[in-house]
């Protein structure tokens, strides 16, 4: 609030944890603007209904409680409509970012920018040109809880300063800075709950013996405070901004926090949202944590994928097992293939079985010159023609002529750079489509559709990461064992591990970004296959979507 009224400030950003008093705070703002410098304002939320749902139920209300705006509000129905009221040199639009009418043309002073993760992708670059015409005296805020890393909220965080929340040790002979953030379990400081046989016998958590553990602790001198108000309090109200990026120009500002910072919330419940979202990644659901690293710790999600080196990564997932023993939960195995031409044409075959929970078994990875030996692995391994899935990005008219001749069985794949794709409002790794399979042929238009499965490449590299590090599921392959060939040769290895992670400086925000690139970018087809498997037990319902 301190920042919107200095007129050298001109952007803040905020990206934080949900219930933390965001559309509040803006509310308080807004007030202000009305009563003390107004200016054509415009109020974004992510839709119009939300835009309808916010002016009835808070905004209206709001404004008739502060005196000085409430004497201010027109008296005629033309003057204040169900979106807009017109108050003296202060027009106030309320809209939703999918109105391209409210992004476009109308100059503003004031933008509030109310959760912009769900804005639909470009409406917070095309808004932000609205203050244009008030060059020297415009003000922009961006609140919101964030998303992905790097998107556009990400961006505008980390172009600003980058407040994070710090409070003295109550300890008058420490008095440290104690950052208010979780940390990392084996930082010195941060939030810590026990694990042991009385918070967690046989292996499940008493959340009631968990609870009387749970306590934020300075990391220099140890003191601890625990899940109570008074606690809690302490932290909230002694808290003061430290900006963590001098190099941001002097009128931008932003801030972070996480759920620690209000006293209302309960660190309790925020552990226990953890552990579970712990729990269902371990199965194959990634959706828990994901909210909880958005939501309660107000972080921007980053898939991370930590690899060693190939056989340390590996060697903890290989298990004594052959591939021909019976696997007795198994629910669904299938052949995953890439087609490849350089070299000649050939295929990488590569057979999994599948269980519920996020488990599965390696059956076998092998190159093939021809779909006659494709076929005869898939009959040796007995996998189902409805569980053959081929990637059509190479020889892609003939992997459709395959798919037709199985009688349109098995399915064609197609890898996307994109991180997801909305599947009925619902965020997916996978879509389905409809291609014509005599595409750029004299056929073309003739014959039936056939689908075609789009993946996100991003989205099936973070979880087969996490597969392979032992985040998520029981993802197996067969150990060595003298005498039985098994398959998961270096070669295998190599090609499985492609894809890394490394951190690079981004010039335009001096700020540290990690990215993916892939090592072998022609040696990778076991990684692709893989990929295609949890892509297709994510299709079936053996992963969360």
């Amino acid at each position: 609030m301190e920042d919107f009224a200095n007129p050298s400030i001109r952007e803040i950003t905020i990206k934080c944890s949900a219930q933390s008093a965001k559309t509040l705070t803006i509310m308080v703002l807004l007030c202000w603007v009305i009563a003390e410098d107004p200016g054509p304002t415009l109020w974004l939320t992510f839709s119009e209904k939300e835009a309808k749902k916010l002016m009835k139920t808070r905004l209206r209300e709001q404004l008739q409680k502060c005196e000085k705006v409430a004497e201010k509000i027109p008296k005629s129905k033309s003057g204040n409509t169900q979106l807009e009221i017109y108050f003296p040199g202060a027009p106030l639009v309320i809209a939703g970012a999918e109105q391209k009418s409210a992004l476009q043309s109308t100059p503003y002073r004031y933008l509030f920018l109310d959760e912009v993760r769900s804005y639909p992708k470009g409406a917070l670059e095309m808004v932000s040109k609205r203050v244009r015409s008030y060059p020297h005296n415009y003000k922009k805020v961006i609140i919101s809880t964030p998303d992905l890393e790097n998107d556009a909220l990400d961006m505008s965080y980390m172009l600003g300063d980058q407040n994070h929340p710090f409070c003295k040790c109550r300890n008058s002979d420490c008095q440290h800075e104690m950052l208010i953030d979780w940390m990392e379990p084996d930082d010195a400081g941060g939030l810590k709950w026990d694990t042991n046989t009385i918070t967690r016998p046989d292996g499940a958590y008493d959340y009631t013996e968990l609870e009387k553990t749970i306590r934020f602790k300075c990391e220099k001198c140890g003191s601890e405070y625990f899940d109570v108000p008074a606690d809690r309090k302490y932290i909230s109200r002694n808290a003061y901004w430290k900006p963590q990026n001098e190099k941001a120009a002097k009128d931008v500002r932003s801030y972070w926090w996480c759920a620690l910072l209000p006293w209302w919330t309960s660190w309790s419940m925020q552990v226990r949202e953890f552990l579970e979202a712990k729990k269902a990644m371990k199965l194959g659901d990634l959706a828990k944590l994901k909210d909880h690293w958005n939501e309660t710790r107000g972080k921007s999600w980053s898939d991370r994928i930590f690899y060693n080196s190939d056989q340390k990564l590996l060697k903890p997932r290989m298990f004594p097992y052959i591939v021909t023993d019976p696997f007795p939960e198994e629910r669904r195995r299938f052949l995953s293939v890439d087609v490849q031409s350089k070299g000649g044409f050939h295929l990488w075959a590569l057979g999994r079985a599948w269980a519920a929970g996020a488990r599965s078994r390696w059956l076998f990875f092998r190159k093939v010159w021809s779909w006659e030996e494709m076929i005869q692995l898939q009959q040796e391994f007995s996998i189902s023609d409805d569980n053959v899935i081929i990637d059509s990005a190479h020889k892609t008219a003939e992997v459709y002529q395959q798919v037709l001749r199985s009688g349109v069985r098995w399915k064609a794949f197609r890898g996307d750079d994109k991180r997801d794709f909305i599947n009925d409002g619902q965020r997916m790794i996978f879509q389905k489509s409809m291609v014509d399979p005599a595409i750029g042929t004299e056929n073309q238009g003739r014959v039936p559709l056939i689908p075609l499965y789009l993946w996100s490449k991003p989205s099936a590299i973070n979880r087969l990461g996490m597969f392979m590090s032992g985040q998520m599921g029981d993802w197996q392959l067969p150990k060595f064992q003298p005498g039985i060939e098994q398959g998961t040769s270096i070669e295998y290895q190599l090609q499985v591990t492609a894809w890394d992670e490394r951190q690079r400086i981004e010039s335009r925000t001096n700020s540290m970004i990690t990215e993916r690139y892939n090592r072998r970018p022609d040696n990778d087809h076991a990684s692709d296959c893989e990929q295609m498997q949890v892509v297709a037990a994510t299709i079936t319902g053996l992963l969360g979507t």
